[in-house]
């Protein structure tokens, strides 16, 4: 199996040798209150920002090497993005890692209580891991998952 033209094999080989970089740099989220946004991320997980580039239309913060980008509207003009709809349905959904039940049960009632909606209760998944559904104030689905429950 192939990807990015590598095969598996081969890319894990280059991942051990460490001469393989990680492809996922940052994941973006558009917001009318981008700044309101970003701080619930921050705050719920304690995501250190990436202070450099701050602007008046972008916040970023790191959840291990990954960035989360939080872009004011205007970003979709700036990049030559089409503007998403209200209601056009989940187009995206975040998940984040917990080491035990008891970490990911505490971060659902946290979120909760700044302002995330539950659209799922803490269950099993078929393939074992223990999982809550979130949506954020601007309504992007969250996934918690504890893949070793």
């Amino acid at each position: 199996m192939n990807t990015c033209g590598l095969n598996l094999k081969k890319r894990s080989a280059l991942r051990r040798e460490g001469d393989l970089m990680n492809l996922l740099m940052q994941v973006s989220l558009f917001s009318e209150d981008f700044i309101g946004l970003s701080e619930f991320y921050r705050d719920l997980f304690e995501l250190p920002e990436v202070e450099a580039l701050r602007s008046d239309v972008f916040r970023g913060y790191l959840s291990g090497d990954v960035m989360i980008g939080f872009s004011a509207l205007a970003a979709y003009d700036m990049l030559g993005l089409e503007e998403r709809k209200k209601g056009e349905g989940d187009q995206t959904a975040f998940t984040f890692k917990f080491d035990t039940r008891e970490q990911l049960d505490t971060c659902v009632e946290t979120a909760v209580a700044r302002g995330a909606d539950l659209v799922k209760e803490q269950f099993m998944t078929y393939y074992n891991w223990y999982m809550a559904v979130l949506r954020d104030p601007d309504g992007n689905a969250i996934r918690l998952a504890c893949p070793t429950p």
